[in-house]
């Protein structure tokens, strides 16, 4: 059944070419471990807790100007002392994830172009690494400053084959962990895993990796143009318009929408962002503005007041003293073990 299945996943995937938009204001999480030895291991006795933070209005544009005092941090319910402040100058590491399945063949140059406009807008000590994933992972780049090389292998990027989402993300999760400064994921799909192999994950053991690493994950989402495509309402001329109505069209679109929750859920979670666009220039857009976001995000750090070495999962909460500002960070992060 699965193989049924994917096989008509393929099939309505390669016929798609839409794009949508939309952006959606997302919840908290945060953290960075620990400060660790050369050897990985743990060895100070405080860990500091680094936490980036958007701070959007209602109407969803960016708070500049606020300084520490305009925060207040708690974890696990517990106010904690915010010990350092910056805006935008810690140097941001981010991995762009791309899906180079079928289904992004007619539109593998408008990434390309996008993800060109993105790196210019970069700061000259952030730095960018490059995977691209089908049915197989790939590490097109290692982590890279110099943008006429990131341009260059940008343009290494075939469009053929299916998805093994889940296990992209939790490779790039892994290329994050033990880097030092902000992590990011910048993530280019429909979230559609179709992939069937000895080493798959799911879906859980994907944002599990991601959380681990601590890292913010921005989605460039197709889900909501194949939706529009599948429906019949942007039809590409060069293909007879699909039929809604049709059984495998209909189990298509619940896979979809599964696929779309799993989406924003991944954003929410991390304190990142998802976009949905539908051409070139709502595109371009989306990634100007996750450039934006990562350059203006204020930078908190504290040193817990619990200090047990349990390896628990704890919750963060950032707010400001402005109720109308919204302050997006992610939801927690996991404590160093013994």
């Amino acid at each position: 059944m699965r193989c049924a299945r994917c096989g008509l996943i393929a099939l309505l995937l390669a016929l798609s070419s839409a794009w949508a938009q939309s952006g959606r204001r997302l919840p908290a999480e945060k953290p960075k471990e620990a400060k660790e030895s050369e050897e990985m291991a743990i060895t100070l006795e405080a860990t500091e807790v680094v936490v980036p933070v958007t701070v959007r209005d209602r109407y969803g544009h960016l708070i500049r100007g606020l300084s520490r005092y305009d925060f207040a941090i708690y974890e696990d319910g517990v106010r904690q002392e915010i010990t350092d402040f910056s805006v935008g100058t810690v140097p941001v590491n981010v991995v762009l994830l791309i899906d180079v399945s079928g289904s992004v063949a007619t539109e593998i140059n408008d990434i390309r172009l996008s993800a060109l406009a993105f790196l210019e807008a970069l700061g000259p000590k952030d730095r960018v690494a490059i995977i691209r994933f089908n049915h197989k992972v790939e590490e097109v780049l290692d982590w890279e400053t110099d943008k006429r090389r990131v341009q260059r292998a940008l343009f290494q990027l075939p469009a053929v084959g299916n998805t093994a989402f889940y296990k992209a993300l939790s490779v790039a999760a892994n290329k994050l962990r033990g880097v030092e400064g902000r992590r990011a994921i910048l993530l280019f799909t429909d979230g559609v895993d179709t992939y069937e192999g000895p080493d798959q994950k799911t879906f859980e053991e994907a944002l599990e990796a991601v959380r681990r690493a601590d890292a913010i994950v921005y989605v460039i989402s197709k889900t909501k143009a194949i939706r529009a495509f599948l429906k019949g309402e942007r039809s590409p001329f060069i293909f007879r318009p699909l039929d809604p109505s049709d059984p495998y069209i209909q189990l298509y679109l619940r896979v979809l929408d599964q696929a779309e929750e799993q989406l924003i859920e991944l954003a929410e979670k991390t304190g990142g962002r998802i976009y949905f666009p539908l051409d070139q220039s709502e595109l371009k857009e989306a990634y100007g503005q996750i450039a934006e976001e990562l350059s203006t995000q204020y930078i908190l750090r504290y040193v817990p007041k619990n200090t047990a070495r349990d390896g628990r999962f704890r919750r963060i909460r950032v707010m400001t003293g402005n109720p109308a500002y919204i302050a997006i960070a992610r939801e927690g992060y996991y404590a160093p073990r013994q």
